[in-house]
């Protein structure tokens, strides 16, 4: 079994190498214009450079505000925010930008575009960011139509991608430090005024001391007004912060922030309120002199943390499993997240201010007992004193927040900058001229094959003698003689024509055996119908040449001209007639009258006669059975040149006369459908089949080399083993 399976591969690959062969002129015309093609767009296509530059992103906390890191957002999320950012609108916004403040916009292929938005696309387009695998390293390509171009915008690309990295790392810092600025002008100006105000009063009255009871009133409130401010800044510093982070809420998610931000704040409002109660009884235990580190103001410390902490969890909770139950990664819930933690920091602040306020409207009371004077020297004291602590106090913060900013470093580190290649990228000569040999040789394959595909025509002469279950008893060759440059064929020829050593003569001596011999039980077919399934496949030179061999036997043989639509035999042995076989039908003639001899020993013809538009009705007549009786006394073989099966019905009627039809096929001409076709109209009119003939097998195809010889050997082996 495996000698049989490796046999049949062996000779499927045979069929396809000389499939290719036979096609050659189709296969390498399809060859040379792809390689030509491939030359010429490889030639035509304009240079592209390229350059490169490797940027590292930090995926740990650090630096990473705007981009938080937790167990439900790991580091490959990280790296594709950043990858989305740096093909973002935004960036190119940026970059070109920078681009047209620098002047060289004009100097560069990108200055061609008129319009901004062409300038944005085209450099958009030109991009490529590749994550370096197992890393956190990107590599960020950008390519144009010169070296320089490519060069200059690459370091723009990354330039200000960092940049933008930086300022939103640094978003939440910098907002907080430019509110700081601002406050520290203003309380500063402040501050001088009261101070003005206070040495004018001191100047145009006469007090200018407070009494001890005073001061000691004065001390307290100022300690509460300070307090208050206090928390006011740190409420605005927060407030500052919640704008920023609500902003990146919206950019990220429009939809979820809208929802989400409505429902917040009054979803705080409703559970803060014992926040609020415990924030009035610290700020009251204060006025009645608890120093902070007293046991029931730490008492009250701990449960404001402790119920914080409960109003968080509860919040996270709610608006979580409402906007991120289907999506627990999104970045969105991550600022959702910080976003409830500031906004309850900043309710508890202003609920310490209003608790502050309450307190200090006590101390206002006991204030408007002083005499006015002192009253009025007290407030400008207070004022003075809060001024002072509020502006020492925003100092610091404002230190604190310039230098928290310049130590926030952002998350992106430049590893390789970009520099300047002028070997072009485009076009890979060498990648392009493998690509299109490979690529000619697989369409010339598939070309070849397509049409082969497509080609309805017999090819595989073994498939049809299986389909159509017809016993293949002759197989004509087509040969080629070369004289020199000359080439001619012996297609067509009678046998007299051709040298006796000739492959063809051979085939049809082949085919007369296997006529003679075509039964073991019965006797030779005496009178052979000679027909196709259509025109042009060789029957009229079939039936000649077959005529001449039977001839050869020192047989009287008959070759009749029944095709009397297109009569061809008396124009092949040059006839000069007078009456035919239509005569004959007709009855207006004698056998004896109508038969011509051939010029060729043994060979006699009937040739067409008269022609007439009704040969069918002339057949169906009564005389062409007796007409075939006689003649069957006469000769020892007749042969039969009739139309064509598809044609008209004049061969279907003569076979029902002869011993058998014998069907001549085209190789590469006749159609698969046309043969089944006949095939079935013979079968069924009970027409006995004597076999194939295939005609004009191309001696120099793989099909009919193989097929052709195959049956000559065959036959031979079979005769000698006999």
């Amino acid at each position: 079994m495996p000698e049989r399976v490796i046999e049949d591969e062996g000779k499927e690959l045979k069929t396809y190498f000389f499939l290719l062969l036979e096609n050659k002129i189709l296969f390498l015309t399809t060859f040379f214009v792809v390689i030509a093609m491939v030359f010429i767009i490889t030639k035509i296509t304009k240079p592209t450079y390229q350059s490169t530059a490797l940027i590292l992103i930090e995926t740990s906390d650090k630096g990473l505000s705007f981009l938080p890191m937790t167990d439900m957002n790991p580091r490959q999320t990280v790296i594709n925010n950043h990858m989305e950012m740096i093909q973002s609108r935004t960036l190119f916004e940026r970059v070109e930008n920078a681009i047209s403040n620098s002047g060289y916009m004009d100097s560069l292929f990108i200055g061609k575009f008129k319009e901004r938005e062409g300038r944005i696309s085209y450099l958009r387009g030109n991009l490529m960011v590749i994550p370096v695998k197992d890393t956190d390293i990107l590599k960020i390509v950008y390519k144009d139509r010169t070296p320089e171009d490519a060069f200059y915008i690459t370091k723009i690309i990354v330039e200000q991608y960092y940049n933008i990295n930086l300022e939103m790392t640094r978003g939440e810092l910098s907002e907080v430090r430019k509110f700081l600025e601002e406050q520290l002008v203003k309380i500063e100006s402040d501050l001088q005024q009261n101070e003005e105000n206070l040495k004018r009063f001191k100047e145009n009255n006469s007090i200018i001391e407070l009494s001890e009871e005073t001061s000691k009133l004065v001390e307290m409130i100022s300690n509460f007004e300070s307090q208050k401010k206090q928390y006011y800044v740190e409420r605005e510093m927060l407030l500052a912060k919640l704008n920023y982070l609500k902003e990146n809420l919206a950019q990220s998610n429009k939809m979820i922030a809208e929802g989400f931000l409505n429902e917040l704040d009054p979803f705080l409002e409703r559970s803060k309120r014992e926040l609020d109660s415990l924030q009035s009884s610290y700020a009251y235990f204060l006025s009645l002199g608890y120093d902070t580190a007293h046991p029931k103001m730490k008492e009250i410390k701990i449960r404001v943390e402790n119920l914080k902490n409960n109003i968080i969890q509860n919040s996270k909770t709610s608006f979580q499993e409402k906007y991120f139950a289907s999506n627990p990664l999104d970045y969105s819930k991550n600022l959702m997240d910080e976003i409830i933690i500031v906004q309850l920091d900043v309710k508890v602040k202003e609920s310490m201010i209003e608790a502050l306020n309450n307190v200090l409207k006590i101390f206002e009371e006991k204030m408007k007992r002083i005499p006015f004077q002192e009253l009025m020297l007290a407030r400008l004291e207070r004022n003075k004193k809060v001024s002072e602590e509020l502006y020492l106090m925003l100092k610091g913060k404002f230190e604190e927040a310039k230098v928290a900013e310049a130590g926030k470093l952002g998350s992106v580190k430049i590893i390789d900058k970009p520099v300047l290649n002028k070997s072009p990228v485009l076009p890979k000569k060498n990648r392009n001229y493998l690509f299109g040999f490979f690529l000619a040789i697989i369409l010339g394959v598939g070309i070849v094959f397509l049409k082969e595909y497509i080609d309805d025509s017999v090819k595989d002469i073994d498939e049809i003698e299986r389909e159509l279950k017809i016993n293949i008893i002759g197989n004509i060759p087509l040969i080629k003689i070369r004289n020199g440059k000359q080439v001619s064929t012996e297609k067509g020829k009678l046998l007299t024509e051709v040298s006796e050593s000739s492959p063809i003569v051979e085939s049809y001596k082949i085919l007369r055996t296997n006529l003679l011999y075509h039964s073991e039980e019965t006797n030779p077919p005496k009178v052979i119908v000679v027909t196709s399934a259509t025109k042009g496949e060789g029957k009229s030179t079939t039936a000649s040449n077959l005529g001449i061999v039977m001839a050869q036997l020192d047989k009287k043989v008959l070759l009749i001209d029944g095709d009397l639509r297109r009569p061809v035999l008396d124009k092949m042995f040059n006839l000069d007639f007078d009456k035919g076989f239509t005569n004959l039908l007709k009855g207006e003639t004698s056998v004896e009258n109508v038969i011509y001899p051939s010029g060729i020993d043994n060979l006699w013809i009937i040739p067409f006669g008269e022609r007439t538009s009704h040969s069918t009705e002339l057949l169906e007549g009564k005389l062409t059975k007796k007409i075939f009786e006689q003649l069957r006394e006469m000769f020892d073989f007749i042969i039969v040149d009739t139309s064509p099966v598809l044609s008209v019905a004049d061969p279907t009627i003569v076979s029902r006369l002869s011993d058998g039809l014998l069907w001549v096929v085209q190789f590469k001409k006749a159609k698969k459908r046309e043969l089944h076709y006949t095939k079935k109209l013979l079968k069924n009119l009970n027409i006995p089949i004597l076999g194939f003939v295939f005609n004009n097998i191309n001696t120099e195809s793989f099909y009919g080399k193989y097929y052709y010889y195959h049956y000559y050997y065959h036959y031979h082996t079979k005769e000698g083993e006999k």
